[in-house]
């Protein structure tokens, strides 16, 4: 069966969640005997055509930072020779995009799924340009992708969730009947062995996410001023659109002795330091459910954010539901070892729930169903 997984990124170059389950979900599958292709955004330094993990991947030139419409037509009528040499049996959405009904139009005879990732509605656009100029909301364009986004969710013949809480919010953006939405959590890459797993001796937090606005990286980094006899360590790259915003900030606080800035980490330095660290500090203003958490969980690291998608950071950390929150929750999370009691917790729930052999195990029975 030949898959074509559509996306705004790949772990090529951009490596956020969205990349980062691209990459897992192609890989799998292709291990598995599927004929993978990904359709694309380009971002710098990657080719038209990729090859990686036995995915091969088609990239088109997409301005996501224009307010044009005409240039965003321009772009989108790109991906269609692509949808074409695809030429695909499924077509996989991660999130909804105009691409995905772009794809249902010109491949009707395929089948279409849609991954729910992390759906925005009016108040998500407005809480993120409060602090980031690019999510500046645009009414007449919302309600113009609220009515071409609704009209692919009622072609799509199979609707999946990564969260729960998505499932009233996309039935109230877009009138998706709830009994049709079937809940697929995201995966977890790596489940280490319990046994590797041994945390440090100090008191030791970290940051796993992009350095970008929405992420507020600095209150990361205003707490490892605070606690001082607290480790931190930062791990994460800022998006080029932000770079140098990112620079500006991290100059006030390279001086810090306990604060370790990492930068973009492998897989491999990645789970040494989460195998390590008490707690993973993530003060977003918004989130979906980052997959940074469930990676955090599957190393018995807690949570400490100012957002609880589906639940997760008040069952297995510590939920600030302000920023002036944060040093509580740190203080209370390290008293009595309730970061350990609550990242074993957490560990046992993404090993019975996010393990990927199962997560892909369910997805490939959902393709075969559809085959069918």
């Amino acid at each position: 069966m030949r898959v074509g997984i559509i996306s705004s990124e790949t772990f090529v170059s951009r490596r956020g969640g969205f990349g980062k389950l691209v990459r897992m979900i192609g890989r799998e599958l292709a291990r598995r005997g599927f004929d993978v292709w990904v359709i694309t955004w380009r971002d710098p330094g990657m080719d038209e055509y990729m090859e990686v993990d036995g995915v091969k991947i088609l990239s088109y030139p997409y301005t996501y930072t224009s307010h044009s419409v005409f240039r965003h037509l321009a772009d989108y009528s790109k991906v269609i020779p692509l949808i074409r040499r695809v030429n695909a049996d499924v077509y996989i959405s991660i999130d909804c995009m105009v691409e995905t009904y772009i794809a249902m139009k010109v491949a009707p005879r395929a089948k279409h799924i849609i991954w729910v990732q992390d759906p925005f509605d009016e108040h998500d656009y407005k809480l993120l340009s409060s602090i980031d100029p690019y999510y500046k909301f645009n009414k007449p364009k919302f309600e113009a992708t609220r009515a071409l986004y609704t009209l692919a969710y009622r072609r799509a013949d199979l609707i999946l969730t990564q969260a729960k809480f998505y499932i009233p919010k996309i039935y109230k953006l877009y009138r998706v009947d709830p009994r049709n939405v079937v809940y697929l959590p995201n995966p977890v890459e790596r489940i280490p062995d319990e046994a590797s797993i041994v945390k440090a001796e100090e008191p030791t937090v970290c940051y796993l996410a992009r350095m970008d606005p929405q992420k507020r990286y600095w209150l990361f980094f205003e707490l490892a001023r605070r606690f001082s006899e607290v480790k931190f360590i930062a791990m994460g790259a800022p998006n080029e659109l932000y770079r140098r915003l990112y620079e500006k900030i991290v100059k006030k606080y390279v001086g810090l002795k306990n604060l370790e800035i990492k930068g973009f980490v492998n897989e491999e330095e990645k789970s040494r330091i989460l195998s390590k660290c008490w707690i993973l500090c993530l003060p977003s203003v918004r989130e979906g459910l980052p997959i940074a958490f469930l990676e955090a969980l599957a190393h018995k690291t807690a949570l400490l954010s100012t957002v609880n998608p589906d639940g997760y950071v008040s069952a297995f950390g510590y939920y600030a539901r302000g920023v002036d929150e944060l040093a509580k929750g740190l203080q209370y999370l390290l008293e009595d070892s309730l970061w350990m009691r609550k990242g074993e917790l957490g560990r046992n729930y993404v090993v019975r729930r996010h393990s990927l052999n199962e997560v892909v195990s369910s997805l490939e029975k959902r393709l075969e169903e559809l085959k069918l």
